[in-house]
C-alpha cells in the first residue's frame, strides 16, 4: 500500500480524472486515514464551475469520515483527548486557521480568519503531503489538524449526512444565541445546512417550522425530521407567493434562516420577518454576485441581521454528541440517498447540483448495481 487512488480537479467544468498518488512515510503528529465516505457539498459543486478560487490541481472533498490505517506513535488521542487507535473512525475538520490574523488572535473566532485554508479545496495536491482532499482513498492529515472519533452508536451514513452543513448550522445558531419554544421559524433552502437549521431548530422547541425547498425528496425529510409546513418552490416559484403562503400558515416569522446559496433569496427572507424579527445568512457562501434589497425594510422592522460563516472544531465535536444521544430518533443515515465510486465524482457534483439527492457520497470502491 504504497499508492493511494485520488480524483483531481484541474480546470473548471472538466471531468475529474482519477489519478495514483504516491502515499508519504508517516511524520511526527500525522495520520493516513482511509476514507470510508466524502459528502459532496454544494460547495464542491461551486468549486467546479470555477466559482471558487484555488490553487490546481486540487482534490475536492471537504466533508469526510475515515477509518485510522496508521497514526504516528506520537499522536496517541483525539482532539477531546479521547483514546485512538489504528482502525478507529475519524472525523476530521478540513480548515485550518492562521492563529496570527485579527478574528482568529482578537476575536478568537477563527472562522473569521482572512487566511484560512482547507482540505479539499485551498491546498493544491502538488504540493505535501498531497493527498489533501477526501475524493480519494486516502487522507493524509498533518499535525495541525483536528479530528473526533465518532462514538461507536453513530453511523458512519449518520456521520456525514449532513457533512460540513451540520455543524455550519450549529455555529449559526450559537451565534443568533439559539430559539425559544414557540417561537416560528421559516428555513429557506432544504439542503443539508437547511435541514441541519431545521433540526436545531426543533430541538430547540421551536413550533411552527416551515422548510421551503426542491425536490419533494428533499421536503420528504424536512417532514420526517419534524417540519410543521413543508413549501415546494416548483409548486410556488415567484417569491410574492412563497411569501403570502408563509403568511397564510405562521403569520410573520420570529425566525428566518438563509440556506439555498442563493443571493436572490436574501430579499425574499427580509420580507417574510416580523417586527423585531431577526435573519440568519449562511448558505450564501460563494461569491454569487450582488442582488438588490430593501433596506427600508431592515430599519422599519427593528430587523437584526446575522451573518455566519464555517463552523469551529468544537461545533463538530457538538454535532457528533447530538447524534450520539438523538440519532435513535432523528435516523439522519437515511438521508445518504446517493452513492457513487470515485470513477463517478463528476456525475455526483453534477446530481448534487440539478438537486438529485438529498446527500450524495463519495465511497472509494463503491459499485453501482
Amino acid at each position: 500500500m504504497d499508492k493511494a487512488k485520488v480524483v483531481v480537479f484541474e480546470k473548471p467544468n472538466v471531468p475529474l480524472e482519477v489519478k495514483e498518488f504516491d502515499i508519504p512515510e508517516l511524520e511526527e503528529g500525522c495520520i493516513l486515514v482511509k476514507t470510508l465516505v466524502s459528502g459532496v457539498c454544494g460547495t464542491d459543486a461551486h468549486c467546479y464551475r470555477g466559482q471558487v478560487q484555488m490553487p490546481v490541481p486540487v482534490i475536492l472533498g471537504h466533508e469526510s469520515v475515515g477509518m485510522i490505517e496508521k497514526i504516528a506513535p506520537d499522536r496517541k488521542k483525539d482532539s477531546v483527548g479521547e483514546p485512538v487507535k489504528e482502525g478507529d473512525r475519524i472525523f476530521w475538520v478540513a480548515g485550518h486557521p492562521c492563529l496570527q490574523c485579527y478574528s482568529c488572535v482578537a476575536l478568537k473566532d477563527t472562522t473569521g480568519c482572512v487566511n484560512r485554508r482547507s482540505y479539499g479545496w485551498s491546498y493544491s495536491c502538488a504540493d505535501y503531503p498531497y493527498l489533501t482532499g477526501g475524493y480519494a482513498e486516502y487522507v493524509f492529515l498533518t499535525g495541525r489538524s483536528y479530528f473526533f472519533k465518532l462514538p461507536d452508536s453513530v453511523p458512519t451514513d449518520a456521520a456525514i449526512a449532513f457533512g460540513c452543513g451540520f455543524p455550519t448550522a450549529v455555529k449559526g445558531f450559537e451565534v443568533i444565541k439559539g430559539v425559544q419554544p414557540g417561537q416560528s421559524v421559516v428555513i429557506q433552502g432544504a439542503g443539508p445546512v437547511g435541514l441541519s437549521s431545521l433540526v436545531m431548530a426543533k430541538l430547540g422547541g421551536a413550533s411552527p417550522i416551515v422548510v421551503i425547498g426542491a425536490p419533494s425528496s428533499r421536503l420528504e425529510m424536512a417532514r420526517k425530521l419534524g417540519a410543521d409546513e413543508t413549501i415546494d418552490l416548483s409548486s410556488l416559484p415567484e417569491p410574492e407567493a412563497r411569501v403570502s403562503k408563509v403568511r397564510e400558515l405562521v403569520g410573520e416569522v420570529d425566525l428566518c434562516v438563509e440556506a439555498t446559496g442563493f443571493p436572490e433569496a436574501v430579499s425574499e427572507g427580509i420580507d417574510m420577518c416580523r417586527t423585531a424579527g431577526r435573519y440568519l445568512i449562511m448558505g450564501v457562501f460563494s461569491d454569487l454576485g450582488p442582488v438588490p434589497i430593501n433596506p427600508s425594510l431592515i430599519v422599519r422592522k427593528n430587523l437584526r441581521l446575522y451573518g455566519s460563516v464555517f463552523w469551529e472544531p468544537k461545533h463538530l465535536y457538538q454535532v457528533l454528541q447530538l447524534l450520539a444521544k438523538y440519532n435513535d430518533r432523528l435516523s439522519l443515515q437515511d438521508a445518504v440517498t446517493h452513492r457513487y465510486g470515485l470513477e463517478q465524482s463528476t456525475s455526483a457534483i453534477e446530481d448534487v447540483e440539478a438537486l438529485k439527492c438529498v446527500k450524495a457520497v463519495i465511497q472509494p470502491g463503491y459499485k453501482a448495481s
